[in-house]
């Protein structure tokens, strides 16, 4: 496979292009749902800002939980019809209603922060377990073929 030219970048999904557009498109067509959006995804597009990890692994789980506690207010809106700038505004600056949005944010980020260490234990606890296991497999085979298997398995040089 040939590689990229050192000047060049790889392209996401989305460009910043069309993440802007979109969000223009929503602001001129609904308002209350963009004011939604822009208070209750703050943390994300601060996450999104900062991360600058391979595949920002960070900024996607924070916006997944982020988004989750977002979404029963972007729901209200659509729901009870209050298309008004000043209803999406109460709706949103409600204290219960600004720590459920941030509060799941910032479970995404304990969750991006606790991960790396349990993965990490779960495969040292697997390989330690794969050792043992070959560790019983080499004692029956010893027992089995005798000592002389590893003489000459020393011998080998294997």
């Amino acid at each position: 496979m040939a590689r990229k030219p050192a000047g060049s970048k790889k392209k996401g999904t989305f460009s910043g292009l069309s993440v802007v557009a979109s969000a223009v498109l929503l602001f001129m067509v609904a308002l209350p749902t963009f004011i939604t959006l822009a208070v209750g995804l703050l943390p994300s597009m601060i996450a999104f800002l900062f991360d600058r990890s391979q595949g920002r692994t960070m900024s996607r789980c924070i916006f997944g939980l982020n988004f989750s506690g977002v979404a029963p207010y972007i729901l209200e809106v659509w729901q009870y019809g209050s298309q008004s700038a000043s209803v999406a505004t109460q709706h949103v600056f409600q204290p219960i209603a600004l720590s459920i949005m941030y509060g799941s944010a910032g479970l995404g980020w304990l969750l991006y922060l606790a991960m790396p260490p349990i993965v990490a234990n779960v495969l040292n606890l697997s390989a330690q377990r794969r050792v043992s296991e070959l560790r019983k497999r080499q004692r029956g085979l010893i027992k089995t073929w005798g000592d002389s298997l590893i003489k000459e398995i020393d011998r080998s040089g294997s």
